[in-house]
């Protein structure tokens, strides 16, 4: 046996799975550029902050929503439904990556004490990161926060 043969045999073992780990790694990032990983997350007001419950709120989010992902971007206040579409803060074709939601009584007040708010993706196509709702057959994610409505 010769020892360049045994060294060009272990290259290729070694190179082989690196390649293809390579091309899966790249496959995913052209993709997650393309469609996105589905989340959703309130950015403002942050988790357990004191929010006076008389005056209107701002609240922001962010999302790995793209305008190819055909996503809708939703809020709900302490389970007062339905679910209101959130506003994106660069609106290039349906992109929801930055968001936001005025919350006015015209909508829902925060109560004094404990108040959730909850945001939700919902997305026509799959993405692993997502759950199918049955009901609607679109695919979704939720993220919550606590905040602590206070009277001035």
């Amino acid at each position: 046996m010769n020892i360049n043969n045994i060294n060009h045999s272990m290259r290729v073992r070694i190179f082989v799975p690196l390649l293809t780990i390579s091309v899966l790694s790249l496959l995913v990032f052209i993709h997650t550029i393309q469609y996105g990983y589905a989340f959703v997350k309130i950015i403002f007001p942050v988790k357990n902050q004191h929010i006076l419950i008389n005056a209107p709120i701002n609240i922001s989010g962010i999302s790995e929503d793209t305008k190819y992902s055909n996503c809708k971007i939703m809020l709900v206040i302490n389970k007062e439904f339905p679910y209101r579409e959130v506003i994106p803060v660069d609106n290039f074709g349906g992109d929801f990556s930055k968001w936001s939601f005025m919350l006015t009584s015209d909508y829902a007040t925060l109560d004094l004490g404990e108040n959730k708010i909850t945001s939700k993706t919902e997305c026509d196509i799959f993405d692993e990161s997502l759950i199918r709702d049955n009901s609607t057959g679109k695919y979704i994610k939720h993220f919550s926060i606590n905040v602590t409505g206070i009277s001035n």
